[in-house]
C-alpha cells in the first residue's frame, strides 16, 4: 500500500496544480468582466448624462429643447465642450452630427455611443421697407418667431398703433417712433397692421425679422472611459 500511495502522489500533485490554475485564471477573469462591466457602464452613464444636456433646452447649444442653433454648434470646441459640460472629465469623446465630426477630446477607440435626432436652428436676418400706400399693412414674407420694426413717420403724422394678426402688440396714443420689437407666433404668417391718422408711405416703416429652417439630423456622442 506504501508503494501505491507513493505512485498516486504525482497524480495529486498534478491534480492540485490544475485546480490552482483554473482556480486562478477564473478569479482574473471574473476581475476583468467586472471591471470591464464598471467601465462600460460608466461610459454609457457619461455618454447619456452628456447627450441629454447638449440637447437640453438651457444649454448653450440650443434654443429650446433637442434644436440646436446652427451657430453655437459650428463654434463648439474641445475646450468648450469640456468647459461647458464638466460631466466629460478626462475621457476620451467624440461628438457628430450626421456624418460630420464636430468636436473630439483625446482619441475615442469603440466606447459607448448615444444618439439623439435634433433638429438643427438655422437663421438669417432679413429687412424690407413695405409699400404701406393702400391700407398701412405688409404681410411679413417668412413665419418668423420675433420682428423688428423702425418707424419713421413724416411730421405731422402720428402712427399710433401697430397690429399684428389683429392682435395690437404697440400702442401709443401720442405716437410710436423709433425702434421696437415684437415677438410673434413661429407657427403662422404674421401680417402686420399700422393705425396712423393718415396713410403711410414707403420708408416710414423698416421691417426686420429672423426666418428660421430647421433641418432633421443625429446627434452622436461617443465617450471612451479607457
Amino acid at each position: 500500500m506504501s508503494a501505491r500511495a507513493q505512485t498516486n502522489l504525482p497524480a495529486l500533485a498534478v491534480a492540485l496544480l490544475v485546480l490552482t490554475t483554473t482556480a486562478a485564471l477564473g478569479m482574473a477573469l471574473a476581475d476583468g468582466a467586472f471591471a470591464s462591466a464598471e467601465r462600460d457602464s460608466g461610459e454609457r452613464r457619461v455618454a447619456v448624462a452628456l447627450s441629454e444636456r447638449l440637447v437640453g433646452p438651457a444649454g448653450p447649444l440650443t434654443t429650446r429643447a433637442n434644436v440646436l442653433n446652427a451657430t453655437a454648434v459650428e463654434n463648439l470646441t474641445a475646450n468648450r465642450l469640456q468647459n461647458q459640460y464638466p460631466v466629460v472629465g478626462d475621457r476620451a469623446v467624440r461628438v457628430r452630427l450626421d456624418d460630420r465630426t464636430l468636436v473630439e477630446t483625446g482619441t475615442p477607440d469603440g466606447g459607448t455611443t448615444i444618439r439623439r435626432i435634433v433638429l438643427v436652428r438655422e437663421t438669417q436676418t432679413r429687412r424690407y421697407e413695405p409699400a404701406l400706400d393702400i391700407g398701412n399693412t405688409t404681410t411679413i414674407p417668412r413665419r418668423t418667431d420675433r420682428v423688428r420694426l423702425t418707424l419713421d413717420p413724416p411730421p405731422r403724422t402720428v402712427l399710433h398703433t401697430v397690429r399684428a394678426n389683429g392682435r395690437a402688440v404697440f400702442h401709443n396714443a401720442s405716437g410710436l417712433q423709433g425702434n421696437v420689437t415684437a415677438d410673434l407666433s413661429r407657427f403662422e404668417t404674421t401680417r402686420l397692421a399700422f393705425s396712423a391718422n393718415r396713410t403711410l408711405s414707403t420708408g416710414d416703416v423698416t421691417v426686420t425679422y429672423v426666418p428660421a429652417e430647421e433641418t432633421k439630423s443625429i446627434l452622436e456622442v461617443t465617450v471612451d472611459a479607457r
